[in-house]
């Protein structure tokens, strides 16, 4: 699911990088249904349904599941969208099947979707009982499939907005317990992962020491050893230096200031080549403290 041109990424990025970056989203083509239509010409296409809510749980992956009615005939794809027109979510679908990832669609009279609140309106950070408004629609026509869900433009969303049904979602403990329990498993695989190689180097130095002690040893011995070892140890202090300053370099790009979620909050990581939007399976909830992976970015509202 894509952004339109009024929409911005803030990450961690020099300005003429998010300067090229604003002209690519600026010219790129969504693959939506009206994205650049006025209200009118989708109002005419497209047949809006109210629909009913009966029903608001939460799943154990965070998500919220939502049932109801609605007069649209079946099949008929179900919309939900955020109503914050400053979120730079507004008007991105937020709805998926309860089952998989595809459209959550009527079926006689009735339905039943999940909306995951990173999609529904894009932040940082949530706070327990925080109250989420939500567009809830049903809608025909739509012939994109899920993956490449639609983003209803905000001139479009404005005269929708009057004739959709709305719904505040409440963000509940089980949700904020999830994320933040995600966060944490995320850190505590960040420490073992840097205790594993701090211990790796510590074991290698070790084993450097060792070498150059025997090599000195066997020096002693006569001119000739000696001259031999001098050489060997070396060939072995530089190629430890040459290891000990790659290894060096990489802690240091992993861990500089940029690279580091340097917030008291968790922060998702995207992959490169990858929009919020296209993030699934592609991105990673990085705890405070915690280096940017390799060819990730921060995304930032």
């Amino acid at each position: 699911m894509k952004q339109n041109s009024s929409r911005t990424m803030n990450h961690h990025s020099s300005p003429i990088i998010i300067f090229l970056l604003s002209i690519f989203v600026s010219f790129s083509a969504f693959n939506t249904v009206n994205s650049n239509v006025d209200a009118s010409t989708f109002l005419t296409k497209h047949k809006l349904y109210k629909v009913k809510i009966t029903s608001v749980k939460t799943d154990d992956k965070a998500k919220w599941i939502i049932k109801g009615t609605s007069k649209a005939p079946t099949g008929t794809k179900i919309y939900a969208t955020t109503a914050d027109k400053q979120n730079a979510n507004y008007g991105i679908n937020a709805a998926q099947s309860t089952k998989n990832k595809t459209w959550a669609t009527m079926n006689h009279g009735k339905f039943s979707l999940a909306i995951d609140p990173h999609v529904l309106k894009n932040a940082t950070n949530y706070q327990m009982n925080q109250h989420f408004k939500v567009y809830l629609f049903a809608v025909s026509k739509l012939k994109s499939s899920w993956a490449n869900s639609n983003a209803i433009a905000p001139s479009v969303m404005h005269d929708i907005a009057s004739k959709a049904s709305s719904k505040k979602l409440k963000y509940t403990k089980s949700q904020s317990t999830y994320y933040q329990n995600l966060a944490a498993e995320a850190s505590s695989k960040a420490v073992s992962a840097s205790i594993k190689s701090s211990s790796s180097i510590a074991a290698r130095e070790s084993a450097e020491s060792e070498s150059r002690a025997a090599s000195e040893a066997a020096s002693r011995t006569s001119s000739e050893a000696l001259a031999s070892s001098q050489a060997a140890v070396a060939a072995a202090s530089s190629s430890a230096a040459a290891q000990q300053a790659q290894s060096t370099a990489a802690v240091t790009d992993n861990n500089s200031g940029a690279n580091v979620n340097s917030t008291d909050h968790a922060k998702w990581a995207i992959q490169n080549g990858y929009t919020w939007a296209t993030r699934k399976g592609h991105s990673h909830i990085i705890a405070p403290g915690q280096p940017l992976p390799d060819g990730y970015y921060w995304q930032v509202p």
